[in-house]
C-alpha cells in the first residue's frame, strides 16, 4: 500500500517471490466462488421480510455499525470490511485452515469454533481494526486539508484495479464478483465510495510516513541494540552426546528389566554420571585446542575413537564449521555467540539437554545485501507436469505463446506513449495478473537480493541496471514486463528505517484512538454476517 511497508493499513504482499504459488490462484478462485455462493445462500435462508430487507441493504445503509469520533459508519460499510477480511482469510489460508483447523467452508464461519470464540469473532476483530484505523486516518486527513479523492487518484485506481483483477482471477465480471463476495446489499457505487475513503486515508498515511525523519544516530543506536538480529555468525562446534536415563516403575509383581535403574534417584544419578563424562571429554577437547591443536583435527580424533567418522563426506568439508549463520533467540549456543566482546578463538562448553557441546567463536559480520524497487506487469502461463497429456502440453504451449504475444503488445503500448513510470503504473493496473501488486501499479518496493524468483532477481540486481531500464523477463510464473525504478538502502538499513518509522507511526496512532473514540452498534454489526 504505498511507501509505508509492513503496516496495519497494508494490503496483500507486494512480492512475487520464490515461495509464492501462482498456480494455486485458479483453484483458490474456484473455491472462493463456491464458498461465496454458499455463504450468500445461507445468508438468505430462513429469513423473514424484516431480515430480507436487512440483508438486501434497505436497513444496512441506514443503520450504524460504529461511530468513530463524529463519523457514523454504516452497517453496509462495515459489511465491506468484514467480507474483505473473510475473503482474505479464505484465499490466503483456505487450504491450511481446512487441513489443520478443520474449517468447513460450506458452513458459516460464524458458527465454527476458533480459540475462545469463533472464526466469525476473528473476522469481526480483523475488520474492526482495519475500519477504525482507516476512519481515524480519514478524519485526520480531512482535518489537515485533504479532500475525498476522485476517480483519477492513483491510489483509488489501484484499489479498483485490484477488484477487477480479483474478478478476472475468479472468472467473474465485476458485478458478479461484488454480488458473490459482498452480497446483493453492496453495489458498485458502494464499493467505489468505500475505496475513495480508503484511498484518502492511505494517501494521508503515506504522506505522514514520508514526513518522519530518521537520523543516522537513531539507526546506529537501533543496530547497536539489536545487532545480533542483523549480523551473520561463523563458529565451530563439536558435540559430546550423553544419554538421559529414564525410570519406569514396574507393574506390580514384575521385576525391573536387567540393567534398568531401580528408582528415579538411581536414574538421575546415572544421567548425571553421563553428563559428567561428556563434560570431561569436552574440557579435554578445549585443552588440546588451547595447546595448539587444530579444532577440526581434534574433532576427527574423537570421531575416530567413537567410530563415527562420516567416510561419505567430501574430504574438503569441515563438519565442525558453521559459516554465516543467522542466530535465534532461544538457543543457548546462539545466546553465547551473540554476547558482546566475543574474540576469535574464544571457547566454551554448553549443555544443550542432549549433549555437552564445545563452541568456538570465529567471527561475525553485518551483510550488505542490496535492495531495489521496481514495477512489473505479470502475465501468467498455464504450466503442466512432465506426465501431462499431449493435449495438456499443447494448451500450455498455446498459453505461453498468447502470454508472450500479449506482454509484447503491452510493451509496445508503453513505448508508444511517454515511457514514464506513471504510464507504466497505469498499464500495470490494467493488465497485470499479480494480485499482490496490481493495486500499486505493479510496485514492489525495497526487496532484497535473493528474495525473488531467480530470473526476476537476476535481472533486477544486474550490476549494469539503471533507473528506467525496462525489459520482458520470463520466469516460472510467466512473463514479466519490468520497469526498474531505483536501487535502495542495504537490507539492514531499510529494515531499521522502516521499523523506526512504524514505531513513530504507532505512537501517533495511539493518540488517534483517544481523539476518535469508538461507539459500537451491535445490531448494525450483526447485519454484516
Amino acid at each position: 500500500m504505498g511507501k509505508g511497508s509492513r503496516t496495519r493499513l497494508s494490503h496483500d504482499s507486494e512480492q512475487v517471490n520464490a515461495n509464492q504459488g501462482k498456480a494455486s490462484g485458479k483453484s483458490s478462485g474456484k473455491m472462493l466462488r463456491n464458498v461465496a455462493i454458499i455463504l450468500l445462500v445461507l445468508a438468505f435462508a430462513g429469513v423473514g421480510i424484516f431480515g430480507l430487507l436487512s440483508k438486501t441493504g434497505f436497513l444496512m445503509g441506514k443503520l450504524a455499525a460504529y461511530d468513530v469520533g463524529d463519523q457514523e459508519i454504516s452497517a453496509l460499510e462495515y459489511r465491506i470490511y468484514y467480507k474483505d477480511a473473510e475473503i482474505n482469510l479464505i484465499t490466503n489460508y483456505g487450504s491450511t485452515l481446512e487441513m489443520y483447523y478443520g474449517v468447513d467452508f460450506t458452513q458459516p464461519l460464524e458458527s465454527q469454533a476458533y480459540g475462545d470464540g469463533t472464526w466469525g469473532d476473528f473476522l469481526h476483530e480483523s475488520a474492526k481494526a482495519s475500519l477504525l484505523e482507516t476512519y481515524s486516518l480519514y478524519g485526520e486527513a480531512l482535518e489537515n486539508g485533504y479532500t475525498l479523492v476522485d476517480e483519477n487518484d492513483p491510489t483509488y485506481l489501484g484499489i479498483m484495479a485490484k477488484h477487477n483483477a480479483m474478478a478476472k482471477e475468479y472468472e467473474m465480471d465485476l458485478d458478479e464478483y461484488i454480488k458473490n463476495v459482498y452480497g446483493s446489499a453492496v453495489s458498485l457505487d458502494d464499493l467505489q465510495q468505500s475505496a475513495k475513503i480508503y484511498a484518502t486515508a492511505t494517501n494521508y498515511y503515506n504522506d505522514y510516513i514520508d514526513s518522519i525523519e530518521v537520523t543516522e544516530q537513531e539507526i546506529s543506536d537501533y543496530y547497536a541494540e539489536k545487532s545480533a538480529s542483523f549480523d551473520l555468525f561463523t563458529y565451530r562446534s563439536y558435540a559430546f552426546d550423553y544419554e538421559t536415563v529414564s525410570y519406569t516403575e514396574p507393574t506390580e509383581g514384575e521385576e525391573p528389566e536387567e540393567g534398568a535403574p531401580a528408582s528415579q534417584e538411581e536414574a538421575d544419578a546415572l544421567t548425571e554420571a553421563n553428563i559428567a563424562d561428556a563434560q570431561a571429554k569436552a574440557d579435554e577437547f578445549i585443552e588440546k585446542v588451547n595447546a595448539g591443536a587444530d579444532f577440526a583435527a581434534v574433532a576427527e580424533e574423537y570421531d575416530a575413537q567413537n567410530e563415527s567418522e562420516d567416510t561419505s563426506a567430501d574430504e574438503t568439508e569441515d563438519p565442525t564449521l558453521t559459516t554465516d549463520a543467522v542466530l535465534s533467540s532461544s538457543s543457548d549456543i546462539d545466546l553465547w555467540l551473540a554476547e558482546d566482546g566475543r574474540t576469535e578463538g574464544e571457547m566454551t562448553t554448553i549443555d544443550t539437554g542432549s549433549s555437552i557441546t564445545v563452541v568456538c567463536y570465529v567471527s561475525r559480520r553485518l551483510p550488505e545485501i542490496p535492495t531495489a524497487t521496481v514495477r512489473h506487469i505479470l502475465l501468467t502461463v498455464d504450466s503442466v507436469s512432465d506426465d501431462a497429456t499431449d493435449e495438456e502440453k499443447e494448451l500450455s504451449e498455446q498459453s505461453d505463446a498468447d502470454a508472450k504475444a500479449k506482454i509484447e503488445e503491452i510493451y509496445d503500448e508503453w513505448k508508444s506513449g511517454d515511457m514514464t513510470e506513471d504510464s507504466f503504473a497505469l498499464l500495470a493496473m490494467e493488465y497485470s495478473e499479480d494480485l499482490g501488486s496490481v493495486s500499486t501499479g505493479g510496485l514492489i518496493e525495497d526487496f532484497s537480493e535473493g528474495n525473488m524468483v531467480a530470473e526476476f532477481d537476476e535481472w533486477c540486481f544486474d550490476e549494469s541496471r539503471q533507473p528506467g531500464d525496462t525489459e520482458i523477463v520470463k520466469s516460472s510464473y510467466g512473463y514479466h514486463l519490468i520497469y526498474y525504478v531505483s536501487p535502495g538502502d542495504s537490507e539492514w538499513r531499510h529494515i531499521i528505517i522502516s521499523q523506526l518509522k512504524l514505531d513513530s507511526y504507532n505512537e501517533y496512532y495511539e493518540t488517534l484512538t483517544e481523539k476518535y473514540p469508538v461507539t459500537d452498534h451491535e445490531y448494525g454489526q450483526s447485519l454484516a454476517y
